[in-house]
């Protein structure tokens, strides 16, 4: 069976909190850089209550999120 990478709902999760770094434990406000949701690519899709979301950086530095 081949290795799969967690999923980011799966690498957050409450059990796995000790593997989070501490800011990340604080709770509300929790910062994420943009590097570890979007790894080296340029897009990451992100369901939220059903919908589907693309979050984009594009070409000069801005973070876009569309439905």
């Amino acid at each position: 069976m081949p290795h799969t990478a967690p999923s980011a709902a799966t690498a957050f999760a409450p059990d796995n909190v000790t593997s989070m770094p501490a800011h990340a434990r604080a709770g509300a406000g929790t910062l994420l850089s943009s590097r570890e949701l979007l790894g080296n690519g340029r897009e990451v899709r992100i369901e939220h209550e059903g919908s589907e979301y693309v979050l984009r950086a594009t070409r000069n530095g801005k973070l876009i999120l569309t439905k």
